[in-house]
């Protein structure tokens, strides 16, 4: 394995990670206190409350079925979300969310126990976001919470912010043992012990410990090669009746080959194969230690006060080529990217019921977060450095205290409302000479409005006895939220913080208890981006842009055996100024899922539809290509043992996982073709350039249960 940069201070915090390996509390509803792993809630109605009709949990079980080679693409199971892979399975998704190409996380926020996963100024993408270390079976739920809405959610929270709650505890452990095509394998155990004084039916203490290890080799010509091991801890232990501390401890290591883009006319002419390559020394190497501390402490029945304060060390080298040899045919065009980081940070935040005539919580709280990094670009040569181009130390210190109130006016009527103000402080230190330094600070006031209403209900001043009015409920939304730019685009442009407003409104209601239905326009603005090319180590202008979105989601349980799932959504991105299309955009998003629980079965047939998008800014070509992908998983457990398998690609679809169109210089194309002169620098072919999705792929378990 190729060796990824190391400090000193890597050890050191995988020492703190260790003696943190302690973890917090209860489930709760998706608009309880989540982030930073609180499990405390106020129930303030009978009814579970949820603030916009896009709010929604998504259990376990509906990822348990699904072909999952990676902790992000269980975002997939959140309506209107899909991920895309390129570059080998160790690199962070593609995440595609309400008309984003959020690219590797730009424009979506997620947090694991509590802990932003997002990584700033990152040196492949702003908000590189790498969930592989996530296991599945370690994660009980996750909470969705889409636009810019909430105030306790700040950077990256434009599109959606996304929590992964981990069980606190498993009532059974298990060893799952898996293997499938390509000379994959996946083995993975998960324990919640139980000892010495603890071991009765009413513990006071909780503990989770995970260990995975996974290989493949994928279907490529050239192996992948993709080794990946994990290991989580987490637990919590009641000091007082109404004091409790937790925490997590993780660690996490990725090493792989990958056979990257290829271009379409090669493919076309049979010069290269699908699963070909035209660079396979492409790959990285990764590393991610962290912990957490969570302090809960119940002052009384009406009063919570939560803080905690996590630290993580991560690393990344990235070895790639896109271009082949459009510029340099004698070497090739590979670039190294490595990251090198540790970043720490915390949240306090108390939460009041108010003694008013009216119900009312109060909750206030504040979030800090310190980054400090080494990002470097350089030029490479089948793993071999040949060059540096960027060299930056940055340090990004942010803060973002924020008030929230929730009242009910009327007992049909909930009003939220929301204000968070965040502060960045930057600095870009260079360790090249002749390159340029920068510093600077900026910050955003950012309001939050929602309101809920129930008219039809049996509060609610037009009553009505129909079941789907009596549920109805109407969401009416509006928020201000951002994005961090990259700090190394400060040494051009003082702007660090994007902007992003947005309102939605929606309707939710149940029919028959057996079907419920969730239906919400929405409309997102987002501010003029600065935008660092981590593969050109240059600065651009993102330009300014508005999503106009709708989305239906619906969830059927026909019979107490047989279930539907479904959501469809189409959304125009587009610019303000000159109103051309943003490239990359998804714009038709459908899944769906038909499934079957009895005793011990469970099978699940899914289909997942990504339409047309529009490659350039050009108003109708090109076009990429959109994709139609049957899945289908099934399981029986008998006693302690339990068999399964999944099929990812049932009808073995030729589709495109990831795709992009740009010019290119293929090495045989140099000197025969006049855009690729033997000289090199271009100006290169237009086309597009693609990793394939993969064929049918199947794969087949063993768990143990004890």
């Amino acid at each position: 394995m190729n060796s990824v940069g190391s400090r000193p201070r890597t050890l050191g915090l995988f020492c703190l990670a260790v003696a943190l390996s302690v973890a917090p509390a209860h489930a709760h509803d998706p608009d309880a206190t989540t982030t930073g792993g609180s499990t405390h809630q106020f129930t303030i109605t009978e009814s579970k409350p949820v603030t916009a009709s896009s709010t929604l949990t998504v259990p376990a079980e509906d990822f348990e079925l699904r072909p999952l080679e990676s902790g992000g693409q269980m975002l997939e199971a959140v309506p209107n979300a899909l991920t895309a892979q390129h570059t080998g399975g160790g690199k962070a998704e593609q995440y595609f969310i309400r008309g984003f190409d959020a690219d590797h996380g730009t424009d979506l926020a997620v947090y694991f126990d509590g802990v932003p996963i997002n990584l700033r100024s990152h040196a492949h993408g702003q908000g590189f976001l790498d969930l592989h270390f996530v296991t599945r079976e370690t994660v009980e739920r996750l909470d969705a919470y889409k636009g810019p809405y909430f105030a306790r959610f700040g950077d990256f929270a434009t599109a959606a912010a996304i929590e992964y709650v981990p069980y606190d505890a498993v009532e059974e452990s298990l060893i799952r043992l898996e293997g499938g095509y390509w000379n994959t394998f996946r083995a993975v155990g998960v324990a919640s012990p139980r000892f010495g004084p603890f071991a009765g039916e009413d513990p006071q203490a909780d503990a989770l410990v995970s260990v995975e290890a996974y290989h493949t080799d994928g279907p490529f010509r050239d192996d992948e090669d993709l080794w990946r091991y994990s290991i989580f801890a987490r637990g919590g232990l009641d000091l007082r009746e109404d004091l409790r501390l937790s925490g997590h401890a993780l660690g996490y290591l990725a090493d792989w080959n990958a056979s990257g883009l290829i271009p379409e006319r090669l493919v076309s002419a049979g010069l290269l194969s699908r699963f070909g390559s035209l660079d396979p020394t492409e790959g990285g190497d990764t590393l991610r230690l962290q912990g957490k501390l969570q302090l809960d402490w119940e002052i009384s029945e009406r009063a919570h006060l939560m803080a905690n304060a996590y630290a993580a060390a991560y690393e990344l080298e990235l070895f790639s080529n896109f271009t082949y040899a459009l510029q340099d045919p004698v070497g090739g065009d590979g670039i190294v990217q490595k990251d090198d980081r540790l970043y720490a940070g915390g949240r306090v935040e108390y939460e009041q019921i108010l003694g008013l005539e009216m119900p009312a919580r109060l909750r206030a709280g504040a979030e800090w977060r310190y980054d400090d990094a080494r990002v470097r670009l350089g030029t490479q040569t089948r793993r071999r450095t040949t060059g540096l181009s960027n060299d930056d130390d940055v340090e990004q210190l942010s803060i973002g205290p924020y008030l929230e109130a929730e009242v009910l006016p009327l007992p049909w009527v909930r009003f939220v409302g929301g204000l968070r103000f965040e502060y960045f402080d930057y600095d870009v230190q260079s360790r090249l000479p002749g390159e340029s330094d920068g510093g600077g600070d900026d910050h955003l006031w950012l309001p939050k409005a929602n309101l809920v209403l129930a008219p039809f209900s049996e509060v609610g001043p037009l009553s009505h006895e129909a079941h789907w009015l009596r549920h109805l409920e109407v969401f009416l939304n509006f928020g201000m939220g951002f994005h961090s730019n990259d700090a190394r685009t400060s040494l051009d442009d003082p702007r660090i913080l994007a902007r992003a407003t947005g309102a939605e409104i929606g309707l939710r209601t149940r029919f028959f208890e057996r079907l419920e239905v969730a239906i919400d326009g929405f409309w997102l603005d987002l501010d003029d981006e600065l935008v660092f090319v981590g593969d050109e180590g240059t600065t651009e202008s993102g330009g300014r842009s508005r999503r106009l979105g709708v989305e239906l989601v619906a969830r059927a349980d026909v019979t107490d055996w047989l279930y539907l799932r479904g959501d469809v959504a189409y959304t125009s991105a587009r610019f303000t100024s000159g109103d051309e299309p943003v490239p990359q955009a998804p714009r038709f998003v459908a899944k769906g899922a038909l499934g079957v629980r009895q005793g011990g079965f469970a099978a699940e047939l899914g289909v997942r539809h990504l339409g047309d998008r529009y490659a350039s800014e050009a108003f109708n070509e090109p076009k990429l290509s959109g994709y139609t992908v049957l899945d289908f998983g099934m399981r029986y457990r008998y006693g302690r043992f339990e068999v399964g398998v999944t099929l990812e690609n049932l009808t073995d679809t030729d589709w495109r996982s990831s795709e992009f169109f740009y010019e290119s210089c293929a090495p045989g194309e140099v000197g025969r073709v006049s855009a690729c002169p033997a000289s090199g620098g271009g100006p290169g072919i237009d086309d597009f350039h693609f990793t394939p999705g993969n064929p049918r792929n199947v794969r087949g378990w063993v768990s143990v249960y004890f």
